[in-house]
């Protein structure tokens, strides 16, 4: 048995072989392109080396691997754009600061989620913290909505109940609503995605939060305290950097605008009638 696999998935540009001959394992792997590594595995006897070739076989699968004729050409990797590499970047360093995943929301802590971020931002070069710099600056724009008001309304403002109906302040300083955008980027890329498209994926029942906690200004400072770690005497240095590249990226400039004024009141009740009962409720508790 020989099976070729290769993983072309994001910034990744991988070849994994597997051949089994009796009870000898013999797995190759590497960048695609160069003759890579080899690893060799003996079993008791061939039962047992077929069976964990496979398992080995179905974990790469789930990892992004895609099988490939053993004599088929492998596919020239299509080289991804600068916005591209930097999405990637971007998400993937929140993703592997989060130690906290799939924890109950009352283990998950702000505070040492944005320390892991820096820790993790610092070991890579300026390029990469520019680029992350300028993605935050832009996926911040990107939540500057009617609907994420909206949301921000529900989770924070002050709020009372009349005949059944929930009623909002709906007061938001540009302050809050900064660090609460920062706060919704650290959930992740797939709740950032779910989010936009409907604020209503908040009570789905597929994401848990501490809502008393909305909060993230810290964030905002994350790839300067990342290059700081390694320069002295060099404050503010990335965004400086991003806003000289990128001045099309002021995400908190006085000419951003929203597509609609956000609602408020009972309003809110009577657009998002299961998120504002079921935070509602949370909230009064």
């Amino acid at each position: 048995m020989k099976r070729n696999f290769i993983n072309q998935k994001e910034l990744s540009d991988k070849f994994w072989n597997i051949e089994c001959s009796g009870k000898i394992q013999t797995i190759s792997f590497g960048k695609t392109g160069t003759k890579g590594r080899e690893t060799v595995k003996e079993y008791a006897d061939e039962k047992e080396c077929l069976q964990e070739s496979e398992k080995l076989i179905a974990q790469k699968i789930k990892k992004g691997y895609t099988e490939i004729q053993e004599n088929g050409e492998i596919p020239q990797k299509i080289e991804l754009s600068e916005n591209e590499k930097a999405d990637i970047y971007f998400w993937d360093a929140i993703e592997k600061s989060n130690k906290y995943k799939k924890a109950h929301w009352s283990e998950y802590d702000i505070d040492e989620h944005i320390e892991n971020l820096t820790d993790h931002l610092s070991k890579f070069g300026k390029e990469r913290m520019i680029l992350f710099e300028k993605t935050l600056q832009e996926k911040l724009s990107e939540l500057y909505t009617a609907e994420i008001a909206e949301l921000s309304i529900i989770l924070e403002c002050d709020f009372k109940k009349e005949n059944e109906v929930y009623i909002f302040d709906d007061y938001l300083s540009d302050d809050g609503f900064l660090y609460f955008r920062c706060w919704l980027l650290l959930k992740g890329k797939e709740f950032f995605e779910d989010i936009k498209a409907d604020i209503q994926f908040f009570v789905s029942g597929k994401y848990s939060f501490d809502v008393a906690d909305c909060w993230a200004e810290g964030f905002l400072y994350v790839a300067d305290d990342a290059y700081a770690q390694n320069h002295e005497d060099e404050e503010s240095i990335i965004k400086d950097t991003v806003y000289e590249l990128y001045p099309e990226n002021d995400y908190d400039g006085m000419n951003r605008s929203m597509s609609r004024e956000p609602k408020g009141g009972a309003d809110l009740h009577t657009m998002y009638p299961k998120l504002v009962e079921e935070i509602g409720e949370l909230r009064s508790k």
